[in-house]
């Protein structure tokens, strides 16, 4: 029947997907987006297992099945840049608390609380990460390693789109199995996967598609020059008071920080403050702030013998890869060479002035 090799179907595409992101893997991609792509093909293989065989233990895809919701969802933020320092504790916490409470409510004999868990982390999860799509800032997702992949925006649209079917075809499989004795849980089980298969054939085959993303400002175009003299005070009056809430309270340590969140501080409307940044610095806006917690790590690798692990988080950084990328792209060096340099002779040291903000201009 139809049902029966949906799932593994969908398990080997997903197979196809993880062997794509590999090669990602030290450029950006963090372990955890693998993990949770292995985790949806090894729920996938599950689900034609059970549905197929019927006699498989119900409590591992159980399991699984209530970890993705926030697994996917600490992906997508990783990737995107919106999660802090905690936030893998925090959801993995929740991710062994929800097990531990689904686990004990099967084993109890009580389907209702395990389905209503389920349902109610998929909607959760799902709706979240949808709302989080409308409103991202984009200008400032244009340089994480997300977008390599595929457009962010896109990303979250997709994933929390599944995450809300799942949870439907969730509340119709309960119903089935209490009022219809599973007539027809297989075929949806089998035909929610093929609409995750191509969803993921979709998104992964149209991931360059240039058209499918949003615009995004982008940095030193004509339009973002000042058209007149008041213009110009006006973008210099903006970078004046970002310079000073960077240099002074040290805004870009905030590991979450937004262009929302930055415009806020200096009381600024967002666009004028990626305008500002764009015509007199000639960058985005996550550059220049990168900008800033490159020249912060320069001087704790200069001043301190802290560990780079602790330096990257000490400045705002939330992954290794994202910061070693910063700084060669900032100094030309990575932070051992850096490190290394400013303990030899002093006039092999580097100083402070190559990663001067002011001086920064974009690659081209």
């Amino acid at each position: 029947m139809l049902f029966f090799p949906l799932p593994f179907l969908t398990a080997f595409f997903l197979i196809f997907v993880i062997i794509q992101l590999a090669r990602y893997i030290g450029r950006g991609l963090d372990w955890v987006v693998l993990l949770t792509v292995t985790g949806f093909a090894l729920q996938s293989v599950l689900l034609g297992v059970s549905w197929g065989l019927q006699d498989m233990p119900k409590l591992p895809l159980i399991s699984l099945a209530i970890a993705l919701p926030p697994l996917t969802w600490l992906s997508l933020n990783e990737l995107a840049g919106r999660t802090g320092r905690y936030s893998r504790v925090a959801i993995f916490g929740g991710i062994a608390a929800l097990i531990g409470t689904t686990s004990a409510a099967f084993l109890l004999g009580n389907d209702d609380i395990v389905d209503a868990l389920s349902i109610m982390a998929y909607l959760l999860f799902g709706g979240h990460l949808i709302w989080s799509g409308m409103n991202l800032d984009l200008d400032w997702m244009a340089s994480r390693p997300l977008q390599s992949l595929i457009p962010t925006q896109r990303a979250y649209m997709v994933a929390g789109t599944i995450l809300l079917i799942s949870a439907g075809v969730d509340v119709m499989v309960a119903l089935d199995i209490r009022l219809n004795d599973s007539q027809i849980s297989p075929a949806l089980v089998g035909y929610s996967n093929l609409t995750f298969l191509l969803a993921l054939i979709v998104v992964f085959f149209t991931r360059h598609d240039g058209t499918a993303a949003p615009p995004r400002p982008q940095p030193a175009t004509p339009q973002a020059q000042p058209n007149s003299a008041e213009d110009e005070t006006s973008a210099e009056s903006i970078l004046a008071k970002l310079d000073q809430e960077m240099e002074t309270n040290h805004l870009y340590r905030n590991e979450s920080l937004s262009l929302n969140e930055i415009a806020r501080k200096i009381r600024v409307p967002a666009r004028q403050v990626s305008s500002a940044v764009n015509t007199l610095r000639a960058m985005n806006v996550p550059k220049y702030v990168n900008t800033f917690r490159i020249r912060d790590a320069c001087r704790i690798l200069e001043e301190t013998d802290m560990p780079v692990t602790e330096v990257i988080f000490a400045v705002g950084f939330t992954t290794k890869s994202n910061f070693n990328r910063e700084f060669q792209r900032v100094t030309g060096l990575n932070p051992s060479e850096w490190r290394s340099r400013a303990c030899s002779a002093s006039e092999s040291r580097p100083h402070m002035d190559s990663v001067r903000v002011r001086e920064q201009v974009s690659e081209t």
